[in-house]
């Protein structure tokens, strides 16, 4: 070995010294930053890596730490604030944060109400399968929740005129983002609810896709209950397929889209031609094989008598059938007269509520909107502020101003 070598530390030693410098000189503190590679043990120890834009460090919570309640709502993802102490681990040379108490932020916080909401929903059976209704096979007033001037709305009468345009689409306006967006809806749901049982077969509430922020109204209690205590069977269309909201558990049908709640509600014409025409042939089938029995049998018994007691027979059904079917007749029309009495009344109704008829009276609606093009329904002076970019609808064209004082 070389003489006069530099004094050196072994590698224990300078792992211990900097275990110490660290204990020290690092107080507990909080740290900010993103959730990823996120791993539960059996032994319910949680290592995780707490990230940024430039940076990482390694995180742990252990079977015994304060935060193991916090565990549940925790994913890859999520962005978080931890509080703890920074430690150094001598054996392989490490560091990690060692955390004594979790606060979720932004998305973190949505997912913790919508599991604190669901919780006390299913609690009261607000989820129940025993208490959904069957969506009616073949509705002729289809009821929408949502906004007049989204994209769900725009497909669900796509989807409807594609497959049987004879199927009537009432809109019942709300907003679907934003603040009060929630009581909008649920206040549309209600007021949709007044024509259960003569006008409405079925209810569609819901959106276009979106963030969690943005479909959030529908993981609020207002449209829960709105929704729970509709007279009429709702189906829920929120989002995209892998969107799930409290809206979907408690509706007493869930569609992945908007375009998919239309497709189950309103029946395609041409399948229900075709089996209209099988019915019919299926049921000729049957006629003309039991004539053929009856004959067979005459033929095999013989004689003029029983001949004319078969035909008697045959001769009074077809009687009692055509009487029968002259009745029907009669109770069929008298029913279609009264039906389009009660459809023009209701569609009298439905005119004058019809927004566009108000416009003309003179009135105007106008929105505040934001930079990203989002309309807010202006109520009060007090909504805005200078510098707000308006826009004010009229029974004749658009006009688009901006606020001064």
């Amino acid at each position: 070995m070389p003489e006069n070598l530099p004094q050196a530390l072994k590698v224990s030693e300078l792992a211990k010294y900097l275990s110490t410098v660290i204990s020290n000189n690092v107080p507990q503190l909080w740290v900010r930053g993103e959730v990823s590679n996120l791993r539960i043990q059996q032994n319910k120890n949680v290592f995780f890596t707490l990230k940024d834009e430039e940076s990482k460090i390694s995180c742990v919570i252990m079977n015994y730490s304060e935060a193991q309640g916090a565990v549940k709502n925790l994913s890859d993802g999520l962005e978080i604030l931890l509080y703890g102490n920074v430690s150094y681990y001598k054996k392989e040379g490490s560091i990690s944060f060692f955390v004594e108490s979790v606060l979720l932020l932004g998305e973190g916080i949505l997912k913790q109400k919508f599991e604190q909401l669901r919780q006390k929903l299913e609690a009261e059976g607000f989820f129940d399968k025993a208490r959904k209704r069957k969506i009616p096979e073949y509705p002729e007033w289809v009821g929408v929740v949502t906004s007049p001037t989204g994209a769900a709305i725009h497909d669900i009468l796509n989807v409807t005129n594609r497959r049987f345009g004879s199927v009537n689409i009432i809109v019942f306006p709300a907003a679907v983002q934003g603040d009060g967006a929630a009581h909008e809806v649920a206040r549309s749901i209600k007021v949709a609810n007044k024509y259960a049982g003569h006008l409405l077969d079925v209810l569609i509430v819901g959106r276009g896709g979106g963030s969690i922020e943005d479909l959030w109204c529908f993981n609020e209690e207002p449209v829960a209950r709105a929704i729970f205590h509709s007279k009429v069977p709702v189906i829920s269309a929120v989002g995209h397929e892998i969107d799930y909201t409290i809206a979907d558990y408690v509706a007493d049908m869930r569609a992945p889209t908007p375009s998919a709640a239309a497709e189950l509600v309103v029946k395609d014409r041409n399948q229900l031609t075709d089996y209209v025409r099988n019915l019919s042939f299926r049921a000729e089938q049957l006629v003309n094989t039991r004539i053929d029995q009856f004959r067979m049998i005459l033929d095999n018994k013989g004689g003029p008598a029983l001949k004319r007691i078969f035909m008697t027979s045959l001769s009074d059904i077809s009687m009692h059938l055509s009487n029968l079917m002259h009745r029907f007749d009669s109770v069929y029309q008298s029913k279609i007269r009264q039906w389009t009495h009660q459809i023009g009344l209701y569609r009298e109704k439905i005119e004058t509520l019809n927004p566009t008829k108000i416009l003309e009276r003179g009135y105007s609606i106008t929105y505040r909107v934001d930079n990203n093009g989002e309309r807010n329904t202006l109520r009060a002076s007090k909504d805005t502020k200078a510098g707000d970019n308006l826009l004010t609808i009229l029974s004749s064209g658009e006009v688009k101003s901006r606020v001064e004082e």
